[in-house]
């Protein structure tokens, strides 16, 4: 009984170390976003969807990598017969939500974008309610939005932030990448629920998920990105790229979508998908400490932690009522925030 509690208590501290660590590489993009697109804090840079081109590109090669080494098959066929949806979803997860994100943090501040997108949780059940018949709408997830959409207002109204281009601008285009998202997130969740209507049929896991619809995500993102940056179609143009863009892709890259996602999902297979969604509220408190660290911007004693406040506790709300089966189901269809 002892040996088995000591192996219980284990894994809870691993999974715990894994899942902080997630927190800290996740919300260590918002800084990180914020210097590679804007010349005014970080210097040279190159347009923001080739920056979202290139990051998908290596990060597909490691996925369809460990796919392989994982389950043997890339299993390309049933990624055929669903590129529809999987299309969709990569639209939604990377081509809308890289837009929002990278270029949201050209005109805004990255405390304020932590902060904001972070509200992607409340928005997932609000859809969820109004679209999947699995989810019902319930006067705690009532409150739960009230409370994000006043953490919207009080940073969108209130921020210490105002040195931007266009913080108005900037704010709009990241609550458009945390909509995106959790648009994404339901129709994930019905495409789960759909192939597990016909059980004989493969059952994909989070790890192929995640690795198609970032590979048709990235077939939907390279012509617009290539259409707006025609020099790039010139492979002698990516020589002239600035080493830190590249320094701050393979964060993104490698740390960010391969390495925390797979942080993410080894932590929520020792703890558990419930237990495990809470350390997700870190996210926008360490991108907010590292803007503050980073970026110099500034941090209000009480206008970012009340916001903060105000989105966990609306994140609490409306996830209370979400059973385990649920929140496994939940995992198998997200991944990192950007």
């Amino acid at each position: 009984m002892d040996s088995t509690s000591n192996t219980n208590k284990k894994q809870d501290v691993t999974a715990y170390i894994l899942l902080i660590l997630t927190a800290v590489i996740w919300g260590g993009t918002w800084p990180l976003g914020r210097w590679l697109v804007s010349e005014d804090v970080g210097g040279e840079t190159i347009p923001p969807l080739m920056i979202a081109v290139i990051r998908y590109f290596l990060a597909i090669l490691c996925f369809f990598l460990i796919l392989k080494y994982k389950e043997g098959t890339l299993n390309w066929k049933f990624a055929k017969e669903n590129w529809k949806i999987l299309t969709l979803m990569g639209l939604l997860s990377v081509t809308i939500y890289q837009i929002g994100y990278l270029i949201g943090e050209i005109f805004t501040s990255a405390s304020d974008a932590s902060i904001m997108v972070a509200t992607n949780a409340v928005w997932v059940v609000i859809f969820s309610s109004i679209f999947l018949k699995t989810e019902f709408l319930t006067w705690k997830k009532i409150i739960g939005t009230l409370l994000a959409f006043m953490a919207v207002i009080i940073v969108v109204g209130f921020s210490p932030n105002v040195d931007v281009s266009n913080r108005i601008l900037g704010d709009i285009l990241i609550l458009v990448a945390a909509f995106a998202y959790a648009v994404y997130t339901v129709t994930s969740r019905f495409f789960l629920n759909r192939t597990q209507i016909y059980s004989e049929s493969y059952q994909p896991s989070s790890l192929w998920i995640i690795t198609w619809v970032s590979f048709f995500g990235l077939l939907a993102t390279t012509p617009i990105a290539l259409l707006t940056s025609p020099e790039y179609l010139n492979p002698l143009e990516y020589l002239n790229v600035p080493p830190r863009i590249w320094i701050g892709i393979t964060y993104l890259a490698f740390l960010s979508t391969v390495g925390a996602y797979t942080f993410y999902l080894e932590g929520v297979k020792r703890l558990g998908a419930s237990r495990a969604a809470i350390f997700q509220t870190l996210v926008p408190l360490f991108g907010v400490i590292f803007s503050a660290i980073f970026l110099q911007e500034q941090f209000d004693v009480f206008i970012y932690p009340f916001a903060l406040f105000l989105v966990i506790l609306g994140i609490i709300l409306v996830n209370r009522n979400f059973s385990q089966k649920n929140g496994e189901k939940l995992i198998k269809s997200e991944k990192s925030n950007i």
